[in-house]
């Protein structure tokens, strides 16, 4: 039972931080009010019934398509768009990576980011998967969010309810499943804006500030603030999270579009 309270622990973390990293904080429980609901896609507050037409692409998406960070205290990752992949209709960009839990080195998996752009929004899919762990089968649901909508104007804003359920199988034991909801509240801060990243001056730049809340009966509950920054035919070129009275940051170094 420690190992498996561990593991499930381990889920929700990789999961949760597939595309940013960060420390964890009390949620406010506000937050997590009328999170059943697990698809809420967002809309143009001005027209509720149109999503909205963009005006070119604020993360240009195409197979070989990569972008090298510098993590604050971690060093350059680079995120490559290794593939692509059709589901319910939907094409997303794929980018995975593996991972360990750090702490004891039992168990492994992989976590992969799905991109897709659709009409000016741009959206995320996680999915992680994890073979067989100690003769326990492990099924972790995906999840899709909203990052950028490009076409709104600076203090508009979307909210989206997403949920997560991590299932376990063993012969013999009954467990029940663990799910995570999730509550994210994002908004347009600035629009059109110049900004210098390494050395280099990026034009027609987004900033988005997105608050994400989650928490399951684990207790695992996480308050989240993360804010990026797109720019047009470029893509993601900054991030600053904020959790836990810290900061940290995200800068882009280098990128090679296709």
């Amino acid at each position: 039972m420690k190992n498996f309270r561990r593991l499930s622990a381990l889920v929700l973390f990789i999961s949760a931080f597939s595309f940013v990293s960060c420390d964890t904080e009390p949620v406010d429980p506000v937050l997590l009010d009328n999170v059943n609901n697990p698809e809420n896609p967002g809309t143009n507050p001005n027209n509720p019934t149109n999503p909205g037409t963009s005006d070119g692409s604020y993360w240009p998406l195409a197979v070989n398509n990569e972008w090298v960070f510098d993590i604050e205290d971690e060093g350059e990752s680079p995120m490559l768009l290794t593939g692509t992949q059709t589901i319910d209709g939907n094409l997303y960009y794929t980018s995975s990576s593996g991972f360990v839990d750090s702490g004891t080195g039992d168990f492994t998996g992989e976590s992969s980011t799905g991109i897709r752009h659709n009409n000016g929004d741009y959206s995320i899919r996680i999915s992680v998967d994890i073979p067989n762990q100690e003769g326990m089968q492990i099924t972790v649901s995906p999840y899709e969010y909203t990052l950028l909508k490009d076409y709104l104007e600076p203090g508009q804003s979307w909210t989206e309810n997403v949920q997560q359920t991590t299932s376990y199988q063993v012969e013999g034991v009954t467990i029940p499943p663990i799910v995570m909801d999730i509550h994210l509240e994002s908004i347009i801060q600035e629009k059109g804006i110049t900004v210098d990243v390494n050395g280099t001056t990026y034009e027609d730049v987004i900033k988005v500030k997105q608050t994400m809340a989650y928490g399951s009966e684990l207790g695992n509950l996480t308050n989240v603030t993360v804010y990026f920054w797109f720019a047009k035919n470029v893509g993601p070129i900054k991030s600053e999270t904020q959790s836990a009275g810290y900061t940290t940051s995200s800068t882009l170094v280098s990128y090679t579009l296709n």
